[in-house]
């Protein structure tokens, strides 16, 4: 068994760890995002509703208001009938005092439909004010828990981080070079293994003298295609087990 080629696999192995724990770290603030924007949809029905209970509560006051007037401009007109000298003028003062009544009439069957609507709003504001402070405390939990996921996956990717220097160096200067260029170049992966002749990241043969010089263990050699470092899982020395790492 090749000691540095163990501990280029056991390094690739780290890699793939601490990969999925990045991707891991990248999904949180877009969770976050979903689970703020789903609160934001809903304080903005809340915000809808509210505003439309505010409008109604404007407008029933402006009726209210217009009827006191127009109750106002009855009482200035009955006031007058005393002084009209004509028969005309007094006609004139009734049809103005009718219409005026006609005009509240209407502006009371409005009011009534603006309080039946008020209270009808009143009713989903309190609702939803209620379901908004249950929606915030699940917002404010769920981005806690997310942010406590969040940085226990950050104290791990820092451990496997430390684990991954302890192998660093043991490596010799040059095959560190050269694993840090695939790693840059290679997406990630440095290492490979070969089964049946076939490089598995690739997925393309190695020429047939290649793999037997692979299964025979002498040297370290690398892909003629993709150049990732290879090895022959056939060796039981480079199956390594997972509480291995954790004893670096």
């Amino acid at each position: 068994m090749l000691s540095q080629l163990r501990c280029l696999i056991q390094y690739q192995i780290l890699e793939n760890k601490k990969n999925l724990l990045v991707r891991g770290c990248e999904e949180t603030p877009r969770r976050v995002s979903e689970i703020e924007k789903e609160f934001e949809h809903f304080e903005a029905e809340y915000l809808a509703r509210k505003a439309e209970h505010e409008l109604a509560l404007k407008n029933r006051k402006s009726l209210e208001q217009n009827i006191a007037d127009l109750e106002n401009k009855i009482a200035r007109s009955k006031s007058r009938m005393s002084e009209v000298k004509t028969n005309k003028e007094y006609q004139a003062i009734l049809k103005e005092i009718e219409d005026i009544k006609k005009d509240i009439a209407s502006k009371e069957d409005s009011a009534l439909e603006q309080m039946e609507k008020i209270e009808a709003l009143g009713r989903q504001v309190k609702d939803l004010e209620k379901d908004l402070a249950a929606q915030r405390q699940k917002l404010e939990e769920n981005r806690q828990k997310l942010e406590s996921e969040s940085a226990q996956l950050k104290e791990r990717l820092d451990y496997l981080e430390g684990l991954q220097q302890k192998v660093r160096e043991k490596l010799e200067p040059e095959l560190v070079k050269r694993s840090d260029f695939l790693f840059k170049k290679q997406a990630g992966i440095a290492v490979a293994a070969v089964e049946n002749g076939v490089c598995q990241v690739c997925h393309l043969n190695i020429p047939p003298q290649k793999f037997i010089e692979l299964q025979r263990d002498d040297a370290i050699l690398q892909c003629p295609h993709c150049h990732r470092f290879l090895y022959w899982p056939g060796h039981e020395g480079y199956c390594v087990r997972e509480e291995e790492l954790e004893d670096l």
